[in-house]
């Protein structure tokens, strides 16, 4: 088996949300490209699929470069309107454990839910059933409820980075923060400098300033190797 994350966003263009929310397929499709970035900065190897391809050349495809994890991206809907929250499918118990973790850092953002459970087994989907690695299909909300599509749409960003976040942690990765204030809190959190030194990221750094850091974050990594 490969290392290799299969990410297959929704290409369901027919499905289309209330609210202004476009379609499943163009909205699933944002959220990825928002997730991707976290990945790339972690060191996590994942394919994309393609979104105009099907969902059978897609198991296919993840079948023959022998992913690691098969991940689809849906919204959901069939609620009439009242229902929102995250829901997890599954076939194998690696695809629940997984799902669990999603829906777990899906809620802890305060999203609304009013789900009896966010977890369920289907053997029926496509993508579930005929992928070789574990895989789960996250229904991210339901794009039928005003509730739903409010936190599909307007907090994309932290919910691409709470996905990514599972991602990252499930592959043995480390979450690589994005803005420079992020960094900065890193940085002194893990005692690379502390405010006194002039240090930081709110200007560039020298070479000797940069040299530093290097050194700092060798020694760092030595002291956590020994104490393991």
């Amino acid at each position: 088996m490969s290392n290799i994350w299969y990410l297959s966003p929704s290409n369901q263009s027919a499905n289309i949300g209330v609210d202004g929310y476009g379609s499943e397929k163009e909205q699933m499709n944002l959220l990825v490209d928002e997730i991707t970035p976290h990945l790339d900065r972690a060191g996590v190897s994942f394919h994309r699929g393609d979104p105009d391809i099907t969902i059978q050349q897609r198991a296919s495809e993840s079948n023959d470069m022998d992913a690691c994890f098969h991940l689809a991206f849906h919204s959901n809907a069939g609620g009439n309107g009242n229902a929102w929250g995250p829901v997890a499918l599954y076939y194998s118990e690696a695809g629940k454990r997984f799902g669990q973790k999603l829906v777990e850092g899906l809620l802890a953002l305060g999203q609304q839910n009013n789900r009896a459970s966010n977890l369920g087994q289907n053997k029926g989907l496509y993508e579930l059933r005929k992928t070789k690695a574990p895989a789960c299909l996250l229904e991210v909300d339901f794009h039928d409820s005003a509730v739903g599509v409010a936190f599909l749409t307007k907090r994309r960003s932290e919910i691409a980075e709470a996905i990514a976040r599972c991602i990252i942690e499930a592959d043995g990765k480390v979450f690589v923060p994005a803005t420079s204030e992020e960094c900065t809190q890193l940085c002194l959190d893990w005692g690379l400098f502390d405010l006194s030194d002039g240090l930081g990221w709110n200007t560039s750094l020298t070479r000797r300033e940069a040299s530093v850091l290097v050194v700092r974050l060798k020694d760092l990594i030595v002291k956590e190797v020994n104490s393991q």
